[in-house]
């Protein structure tokens, strides 16, 4: 079971959040805290990975107590299938569900054994976050973007998941930042989509002039810092080869014998050579 509207939300079972798709999950964990302090206000609470044993003996003491600040707690619980022992642990959590004093949400990526299928199933509310792709990807697009007022047609969706695929931390991340040059239409002049086609220009265009282009239009007016399109260029790389060539690079930058520029150039230019035997 997943809701989506804050007004639902039951404050008195156990929320799981599991996935592997890390931005959308820890999205909705704050989300979660910010409606239950919103509720509940100031409050006992505790947030425990269960990696070790005392982190155990410290769960076990928390929902054994009696809340101090106010007549509820907030337990969260992160990644407790990957450390824990689980008979313990499911233990726990049935004796706590459905309780009036603690509300408990679980934070995993892991997916847990057959024995916390209760944690699926009513009145507990279960969220998944699996890898988006097609249409689901489209509307997560769509819906960051909105968030900052930047406006998508599908071909500059189809452009930004070329470059940044299924990479949900990247997309947002990358919006943010577009989102704070001067254009915050996507298809006009200084827009952001020439960003995502530029890079691609660069890394996978068919000539030289191309590449040089796409360079001259990304540094001009200095809207992109040259080491941000360094990282952009070495994201998603196709080989080792590709890999072990941007790491040389960054070296030689980190080193003092070039600077982002110039290895832009370099790049752009298709010249094959290690910068660190210079």
């Amino acid at each position: 079971m997943a809701v989506d509207t804050p007004t639902a939300y039951n404050l008195n079972v156990i929320t799981t959040l599991y996935g592997e798709d890390s931005y959308r999950r820890l999205k909705k964990l704050n989300e979660l805290i910010s409606f239950f302090v919103q509720k509940r206000g100031a409050c006992s609470h505790e947030r425990l990975s269960l990696e070790k044993e005392e982190d155990f003996q410290r769960l076990e003491s928390f929902v054994s107590t009696p809340p101090m600040f106010g007549p509820k707690k907030l337990l969260i619980l992160d990644n407790p299938f990957q450390y824990a022992d689980t008979k313990k642990l499911k233990s726990i959590l049935r004796s706590r569900a459905n309780t009036d004093d603690i509300n408990v949400i679980i934070n995993t990526e892991k997916k847990f054994a057959s024995a916390f299928k209760f944690l699926t199933e009513l009145p507990n509310i279960f969220y998944e976050f699996g890898k988006l792709q097609g249409k689901e990807l489209d509307k997560f697009i769509r819906g960051q973007a909105s968030e900052l007022s930047l406006e998508l047609t599908q071909p500059s969706i189809t452009k930004i998941k070329d470059f940044l695929g299924s990479d949900t931390w990247r997309i947002a991340t990358e919006l943010e930042r577009l989102s704070l040059t001067k254009g915050t239409n996507i298809e006009g002049g200084k827009t952001a989509v020439n960003y995502f086609f530029n890079i691609n220009e660069i890394k996978k265009g068919g000539t030289v002039g191309q590449r040089v282009v796409a360079l001259e239009e990304l540094l001009s007016g200095g809207r992109y810092d040259a080491e941000r399109l360094f990282n952009g260029l070495a994201f998603r790389l196709n080989s080792e080869t590709e890999a072990e060539m941007y790491a040389d690079y960054n070296t030689a930058v980190r080193a003092g014998r070039l600077d982002y520029e110039e290895v832009l150039v370099a790049v752009s230019l298709g010249l094959k050579f290690n910068p660190l035997n210079w």
